[in-house]
């Protein structure tokens, strides 16, 4: 008898669910790679040692998982990582991978390393990551803790603030009279435009918890007013740095 799916989303619905999907494995992803401190290359080396030395992950494909930039990655990419994240599972439980796989030099970042696992702690396969990055299945892992410090959110805060002024003297905008012409393409919520305006102005800064949710809007706002393309993790990793 075939699979049945349930809960799935409708025709209409996919897009949408795509487009959320792809965001949400970007900050699964990255804060896989982050909380061990990997770096593109150290993935790649990690990938290349569980997969006979073949290339399947690159570090192109790695930055454009973590930006969000990637619609359509191959399935090569999700195999390296499956067999990845299964034989560092091995080595974590008994000491040694199976496949004669040798870390090496790497080992120091397989110890004690954190993977992807699916909702019964297995490692994720191909097609479970697949399914997420779809928007198909929810991420295993709840998204919602609080990735940023208040140190962060306001430091994001004021570089939104500038970044955005600076696009406004460059379309000749006047701060006061043409701000609308922003905060109408921001959002449907009143409080949230007012919030909005205010960081413009450098009168406010954002809460930590809300950052992830300014920042997607944010992100729509540019493309829409500005032409300026960052998806929502490119965004934050620009605004975190001092202007």
């Amino acid at each position: 008898m075939p699979v049945q799916h349930t809960n799935r989303p409708t025709g209409a619905e996919l897009e949408e669910c795509m487009e959320t999907g792809k965001l949400n494995f970007s900050r699964w992803f990255t804060r896989v790679m982050d909380n061990n401190g990997w770096s593109h290359p150290t993935l790649v080396a990690l990938t290349k040692a569980c997969t006979g030395s073949q290339a399947f992950l690159h570090s192109s494909q790695i930055a454009g998982l973590r930006a969000a930039r990637l619609k359509s990655p191959g399935p090569r990419a999700f195999a390296a990582l499956e067999y990845l994240w299964l034989r560092i599972d091995e080595y974590q439980k008994v000491g040694k991978a199976s496949d004669g796989v040798t870390f090496g030099s790497l080992t120091a970042f397989v110890q004690d390393a954190e993977i992807m696992r699916d909702p019964q702690g297995n490692p994720a396969t191909l097609g479970f990551m697949i399914e997420v990055f779809a928007g198909l299945i929810e991420v295993p892992i709840d998204l919602n803790i609080i990735e940023f410090s208040e140190t962060h959110a306001k430091l994001i805060s004021e570089n939104a603030g500038r970044l955005i002024r600076r696009m406004m003297v460059q379309e000749r905008w006047d701060l006061i009279d043409d701000i609308h012409r922003i905060t109408s393409k921001w959002s449907a919520d009143p409080e949230v435009r007012t919030k909005a305006q205010a960081i413009i102005v450098g009168q406010s800064v954002w809460f930590a918890e809300e950052l992830n949710d300014r920042l997607r809007e944010m992100s729509k706002m540019l493309e829409r007013v500005f032409k300026y393309s960052r998806t929502p993790p490119e965004l934050r990793d620009e605004l975190l740095k001092k202007y």
